[in-house]
């Protein structure tokens, strides 16, 4: 039981099931719906069911926004509640988006969509800084209704039955009082990087409560708070006491990380790290697996997952605390790009993601330490490689 060697009773002992894994409490209130959405299958249509339904608004940033079957069907959906009057906001990077004609987003601007390209690849202009990117994933429709994950706008999360690529990925589709931060946080880089101040009147609404789920959302800004996602992330690690699950893309942890979780493991808590044995940016892989050796003889445990690309980054502890989000367990994520994650901290939702991290669990490699120290000398040479050019990966 989470609470145990606790003395204390009634409403002090509920919330310390909580509260002691979260950083920043002020953030985390009550009154929420949270849905958990499985691969592109789930939540490509939930997203597009949120958008047609707009009313008034729709603010959307997305990494990656391709011109392919998925792209195709987000922009016809963007445009037509555009022409219908919806004011319809939308944040691509510069750099997700460096392989799509600029006639794709220039059609979509003539449908009335406002597109905004966030530092375009252009080393001439003054600041456009290549390593600084706009890695959120975020949706929100009429101010009420937020989409949070790591899942892009492309066929990769597309089922491979559908044409797509069938990359695994978890997003989650929230309700309540909290969607305002998600809408805080686009509207501020429209202001910095736009140069428009969105009508806080039109895009920031009262909510009424939607359910019964605390949730926080904890996002990297333009010109502070870098960094409240690794904190929130290591102090409920600092504080686990039975498990800690993570499943990440591009897991290169720096020391402070790989410290707290060392400690976990001597606290007697099970460490638990999926990653993908075949990512889609082969550099950032092959630095990670620079860390495995030193990560197992720490007791920590190592699940590679074999089949189509993980791309997932979430985590769940001790059934109480979970994050599902874009950020990544890397250097960049903590410290140049802008991420965003919600917090839950919910039994039931964190019986849930847990649920998926074991069934996906199954699927994987558990590392054998010994083996691994005996793996081809070349792969670990290139290893080392990469692991120099970390922190700009």
């Amino acid at each position: 039981m989470i609470d145990k060697g606790i003395n204390t009773s009634g409403e002090e002992q509920t919330r310390d099931s909580w509260a002691r894994y979260c950083l920043y409490q002020d953030i985390v209130s009550d009154s929420h719906d949270v849905t958990l959405l499985i691969d592109g299958a789930q939540a490509f249509p939930s997203m597009i069911e949120a958008i047609e339904g707009a009313k008034k608004t729709v603010l959307m940033d997305s990494y990656i926004f391709n011109d392919d079957s998925v792209g195709k069907m987000f922009a016809a959906a963007l445009g037509e509640r555009a022409e219908a009057g919806v004011a319809v906001y939308l944040i691509v990077d510069g750099f997700g988006t460096i392989n799509v004609s600029a006639s794709f987003f220039d059609d979509l601007r003539d449908l009335g969509v406002k597109v905004l390209e966030y530092r375009p690849v252009a080393p001439w202009r003054k600041g456009w800084g290549i390593l600084r990117r706009n890695h959120r994933k975020l949706l929100v429709v009429d101010g009420r209704v937020g989409f949070i994950g790591g899942i892009n706008i492309g066929d990769e999360w597309l089922s491979v039955d559908r044409g797509g690529q069938g990359w695994h990925d978890i997003h989650v589709r929230v309700s309540g009082p909290r969607v305002r931060d998600l809408s805080l946080l686009s509207m501020a880089t429209w202001r910095v990087h736009g140069g428009v101040i969105l009508d806080p009147r039109l895009f920031l609404c009262d909510v009424e409560p939607s359910g019964h789920t605390k949730i926080g959302i904890v996002g990297s800004r333009e010109r502070k708070k870098r960094k409240v996602i690794r904190r929130s992330y290591l102090h409920a690690i600092k504080n686990a006491r039975e498990y800690i699950y993570i499943a990440n893309a591009y897991f290169i942890p720096g020391l402070g990380f790989r410290r707290a979780l060392r400690n976990a493991v001597r606290r007697g808590v099970d460490v638990r790290v999926m990653v993908p044995a075949q990512g889609d940016i082969l550099p950032v892989q092959l630095a990670g697996r620079a860390l495995f050796g030193r990560l197992m003889r720490r007791g920590i445990n190592l699940f590679l997952w074999h089949e189509a690309v993980l791309h997932a980054k979430i985590a769940v502890i001790d059934d109480v605390w979970s994050t599902v989000g874009s950020f990544n367990i890397d250097r960049r994520s903590w410290s140049m790009n802008l991420e965003v994650n919600v917090t839950v901290v919910d039994r039931a939702f964190a019986g849930k993601l847990k649920a998926v991290f074991e069934k996906d669990q199954e699927k994987c490699e558990k590392l054998d330490r010994v083996k691994w120290r005996h793996r081809p000398w070349f792969q670990r040479l290139m290893e080392r490689f990469f692991y120099q050019f970390r922190k700009l990966m």
